[in-house]
């Protein structure tokens, strides 16, 4: 039987659901697992998001098998690393924070936003354990990434809203939207946990990664021959500091990255939606339930 730390109420900040697991050096990693079956459905986030903002599908997921979501060390409430990581040392990770929870292999690993790219780091590094991958809106190769001349433009806007915590709301509407759709015991918690110091340096920390974790990817092991969904949103997003025309072009340049990477896979499938955006995990959980489902059928049937 895994063994959750018992000291995870020593803080009083103890997640809503899930365990907190240690995972060597006392470092503490979330981990939050429901329902039962194979393959396990690993959910992956996106810059600065934490695991139960996938509350939603991984619910849904879990009235089939056993569905996976957990917070990369330094987001929500697991702890940090005293210091910067590539993305294999963020899968390998994840591979023990698996072990320790007591989940096994094979996985379907679904990866949002910079997740997708973790996800397939993941399956470059253990790719005997991966059977299938959902890309949710992924970041991918010809995607533009943050540079380090943004981190000044970002570290003033966390200044101000820890001035004025009511700007998160006028900043961002459509994640609080988000947010108001999960159930209240998951709801408060994480809305605190996203918006207090430290915690809300989290999308910071990936930002400040993206780049070496793309060129890492890009890099890395070729990816194994398994089934791959790429799901595209191409709804303009409301974005702080971009205007409507920006966010257009944008998106095209994701289309054209996204149809890329899916004609580079042998078994790559590609999803297009034009009604839903960037959080196609909350604006439109069915679709994403749909292509993991689907991809659990073109597993049990390959």
């Amino acid at each position: 039987m895994p063994q959750a730390t018992l000291e995870r109420d020593r803080r009083g900040d103890a997640p809503p659901v899930g365990e907190v697991y240690d995972v060597g050096s006392g470092r503490r990693m979330m981990v939050h697992h429901d329902g039962s079956g194979t393959p396990a459905v690993v959910f992956e986030g996106g810059a600065g998001a934490f695991g139960l903002d996938y509350f939603t599908i991984f619910a849904l997921v879990a009235q089939r098998t056993t569905a996976v979501l957990y917070d990369r060390a330094g987001s929500g409430w697991s702890d940090p690393v005293d210091k910067k990581r590539g993305a294999a040392e963020i899968a390998a990770d994840l591979r023990e924070g698996l072990r320790v929870a007591g989940i096994d292999g094979p996985f379907v690993l679904v990866g949002h936003s910079l997740g997708g790219l973790l996800v397939r780091v993941f399956a470059q590094h253990f790719p005997d354990e991966v059977v299938g991958l959902v890309l949710v809106d992924p970041s991918a190769e010809g995607i533009p990434m943050a540079s380090a001349g943004d981190e000044a433009i970002v570290r003033d806007m966390i200044a101000r809203l820890r001035a004025n915590p009511n700007l998160w709301r006028e900043w961002y509407p459509e994640m609080f939207e988000d947010w108001e759709k999960l159930p209240e015991h998951i709801r408060e918690p994480l809305i605190a946990r996203h918006t207090e110091p430290p915690h809300d340096e989290a999308g910071l920390h990936d930002m400040l990664s993206g780049a070496s974790i793309l060129d890492e990817t890009s890099n890395g092991p070729a990816l194994p021959d398994v089934p791959v969904t790429v799901l595209t949103g191409m709804k303009v997003d409301l974005t702080p500091g971009r205007s409507d025309a920006d966010m257009a072009a944008f998106n095209q340049i994701k289309l054209d990255a996204h149809r890329a990477l899916v004609n580079a896979i042998p078994r790559g499938e590609h999803r297009v939606f034009a009604d839903v955006g960037h959080r196609l995990n909350a604006e439109r959980p069915d679709l994403v339930v749909a292509a993991i489902f689907d991809m659990l059928d073109r597993v049990a049937n390959h």
